[in-house]
């Protein structure tokens, strides 16, 4: 194998990422059958990997492994997504009592970009670029809190939920877009007063924002 090959190869982690991004996107849709043996391919792996990336999506509730069948993207389940939408409610509103590191500047930084991108958003939907804004703003508000439990819990849950408002978010984007641009705005402001306690009521008040466009569909 060629050094230019070996430095192409990925493991079960970048692995396990890229078909989280592709579930939560809907280029893999509810009930699609993802096959080891081509993603083995496409990734230049064995299927060991590929194997284990299927465990790790499966804990996450995002794909279901039919022994002797295959995998499949996991349906949606409405009485489910009300569940995680409910919890992620709750969780939010812990963000000042679980023990959160202060804000710096560059966190601060990371919001405004963000903000700009979202202006150039509104004049131009593009699917992608909403999904990495909005993945990069889940991730750096995340990490000012230090509880890694609460943290794993709250991933699982967004990537969970992710779908389902990406899903909407195609039908509404100049909505979708707006109600984007006016959480960063908000978190802005409580970001540079260091207020993280104010931060997880905003988060809780635009995960109830997204439910309920969700369950008006």
């Amino acid at each position: 194998m060629s050094g230019e090959e070996e430095s192409k190869k990925v493991g079960a982690i970048e692995i396990h990422d890229l078909l989280r991004d592709r579930i939560c996107l809907l280029e893999y849709a509810p009930g699609a059958m993802l096959r080891e043996n081509d993603i083995a391919v496409e990734f230049h792996v064995s299927r060991t990997p590929v194997r284990e990336a299927f465990q790790r999506l499966s804990i996450e509730g995002l794909v279901e492994v039919r022994n002797g069948i295959g995998t499949f993207v996991t349906p949606f389940d409405p009485v489910q997504l009300r569940e995680v939408f409910d919890l992620r409610i709750e969780m939010a509103q812990l963000f000042g009592r679980i023990g959160a590191r202060d804000a710096t500047r560059a966190d601060v930084d990371v919001l405004e970009t963000l903000l700009n991108r979202s202006d150039n958003l509104a004049e131009k939907f593009d699917v992608g670029e909403h999904w990495q804004i909005n993945h990069i703003l889940h991730f750096a508000i995340s990490d000012l809190l230090l509880n890694r439990v609460f943290l794993d819990v709250w991933h699982n849950l967004y990537f969970r939920a992710a779908r389902a408002w990406y899903e909407m978010s195609r039908d509404i984007w100049p909505d979708s877009v707006r109600l984007l641009q006016l959480e960063i705005t908000d978190l802005l402001t409580a970001m540079r007063e260091n207020d993280i306690e104010a931060i997880g009521y905003i988060k809780r008040n635009y995960i109830k924002f997204s439910w309920k466009r969700i369950s008006s569909k």
